[in-house]
């Protein structure tokens, strides 16, 4: 697996021409100054397999598995900013959607947030995207164990983001121009768990006159419907219901 070799590399250049009619001489390797920091990032980044980005004291590098396995294809490596002489943690992901030959994807593909509202940054890199669903492996900073844990039940929330107005995660899915799913997540005795759902479709998929919102909130252990409306113009209802201390008054 590469590391960061390149950063301390120095490039070697042949050397000098004897003169005229003298039997040449062995050529002297010159050896160039080392890059400086910067340019050795930027050479390292400039390359499609590579990419980068920053949490916390921390830069987590991110490349192609020289022999890509089922459950490795992409190898994620935490490095601490002022000693990076060590990897403090090495993380496999089994899908590539990284390189896809998007480099445009770089900005979107991995996301930093405080996902559990501890006041840590984690991390979470794209697994699955389509037209619009994106879905983000999560990593969570454990200050404890000095290490970044894998938290599972983002996998099925579509473009997870953290709101701090009520310490909620919010996700949403959309499945057609007039419909999709809004979900919404907090923590519960440490647990990730669905508190409200937002469901936006047609009865009829043949009838688009058959549209209608529902809204199922966690009540008694389970999810139960406490709001449907029918019709169309459905945004400012749904607007209010995507609070969580929204219950239906007016």
């Amino acid at each position: 697996m590469k590391r960061w070799v390149i950063f301390l590399a120095a490039l070697l250049l042949t050397g000098c021409q004897t003169a005229p009619g003298l039997p040449p001489a062995p050529p002297e390797e010159v050896q160039e100054p080392p890059l400086s920091g910067q340019q050795a990032a930027a050479q390292w980044l400039s390359d499609d397999g590579h990419h980068a980005f920053y949490v916390n004291s921390h830069v987590v590098t991110v490349e192609r598995a020289e022999e890509p396995a089922e459950d490795c294809k992409l190898i994620l490596t935490v490095w601490d900013r002022e000693d990076p002489a060590v990897p403090i943690q090495t993380i496999f992901m089994a899908e590539d959607t990284r390189y896809a030959g998007d480099k445009s994807l770089d900005p979107a593909w991995s996301r930093v947030e405080d996902f559990n509202f501890d006041h840590w940054e984690d991390f979470g890199c794209v697994y699955a995207m389509g037209n619009q669903p994106v879905f983000y492996h999560v990593w969570l900073w454990d200050p404890e164990a000095g290490q970044y844990v894998y938290e599972p039940a983002f996998d099925e929330i579509c473009y997870p983001e953290a709101d701090w107005g009520e310490e909620k995660i919010t996700g949403w899915a959309r499945s057609s121009a007039s419909t999709g799913d809004y979900s919404f997540y907090q923590w519960i005795d440490g647990v990730l768990t669905e508190v409200r759902h937002i469901k936006i479709d047609f009865e009829d998929a043949r009838d688009n006159n058959s549209l209608y919102a529902s809204v199922t909130d966690l009540t008694g252990g389970e999810m139960q419907e406490v709001f449907r409306y029918e019709g169309d113009y459905y945004f400012d209802i749904v607007e209010r219901w995507c609070s969580l201390g929204y219950a239906g008054e007016d």
